[in-house]
């Protein structure tokens, strides 16, 4: 693999660097911190082709992007800068890897997986900014730039970030008395697809490299999981007794991807149940507790 240009140094970035690390040379810079990429001017534009170029990088993935803040800081992050990005990156015989979100989708209308050719109904400014930000790389693609939007589905690992849901089941699974107690979740048979942030990070990777990938690849593991059904796993894995109460408050149903055009671009797909899951965010409980299976990013409401 040549060397990889990663934007991005949060928790995405930092796995796919650490992912590309094992193959090849890989740079990683963070555009909104670096004091001249951060301008987006000619300066800018000509720093990023300069490292790209000293590199001899093949491809740059962009893990740039906000989930959270006002609509202008949203579409600063999540539109104008792969806006920027495809402009200085247009005819210069790189890859561009940007990732998506699966939050595009909006509401897909069925429990079955869909693929990257369903309709899109984003609801909210993330989500709205999210598939806006993929239309303009699509758009580039059409104009001439090498480029795929990997749509990456809910992302686990063993330190999640608080947007997830993943980390307030935790906080109160842990706040509970060594007896157990009561969990609040807002509608348990919400069902979403979760995949390891690592296989997400080495998808990207795969994806900068492979010949001729597709324009969107969803980056998923094609299995449905219960937010019920996870907290469970989450307890058991932890030796607590849960009880699960709902607030009744139904949102999406169902976010489930079909990851058929990813087994098809980089020859395999993320497994994932709800034991590996919880394997996942809870890595140091010992894997008796658990019947962990695991080998070897959220979107969803919580």
């Amino acid at each position: 693999m040549s060397a990889l240009v990663v934007l991005g140094g949060g928790w995405v970035g930092t796995a796919v660097a650490a992912s590309a690390a094992a193959a090849g040379e890989v740079v990683v810079v963070d555009p909104p911190l670096d004091p001249v990429l951060a301008r987006r001017d000619r300066t800018a534009a000509a720093a990023l082709v300069d490292l790209i170029d000293d590199s001899g990088a093949g491809a740059v993935v962009n893990a740039c992007g906000r989930i959270a803040g006002t609509d202008d800081e949203l579409h600063d992050a999540n539109v104008a800068f792969p806006t920027w990005l495809c402009e200085v990156l247009h005819g210069r015989g790189v890859r561009l890897v940007h990732v998506g979100s699966a939050s595009e989708l909006g509401d897909p209308g069925t429990t079955a997986p869909v693929d990257e050719d369903h309709p899109c109904r984003p609801t909210g400014a993330y989500a709205e900014t999210k598939l806006a930000g993929t239309r303009v790389v699509r758009a580039a693609a059409d104009a001439g730039l090498t480029a795929v939007v990997a749509r990456v589905f809910n992302l686990a690992a063993a330190s999640v970030p608080p947007s997830s849901p993943l980390a307030q089941w935790l906080t109160d699974l842990m706040e509970l008395p060594p007896g157990g107690g009561r969990i609040e979740v807002w509608w348990p048979e919400t069902v979403r697809d979760f995949v390891r942030l690592a296989d997400a990070a080495e998808a990207l990777v795969d994806l900068s490299a492979v010949p001729d990938p597709p324009e969107v690849v969803n980056v998923c593991s094609g299995v449905g999981l219960a937010y019920g059904r996870i907290v469970d796993a989450l307890a058991d894995r932890l030796g607590i007794e849960a009880q699960i109460v709902s607030l009744d408050r139904p949102g999406i149903p169902a976010v489930i991807g079909d990851p058929t055009r990813l087994m098809r671009s980089v020859g395999r797909v993320p497994l994932m149940d709800a034991e590996r899951l919880a394997a996942t965010v809870l890595p140091s409980i010992a894997s008796d507790q658990s019947g962990d299976r695991s080998e070897g990013p959220s979107d969803g409401d919580r």
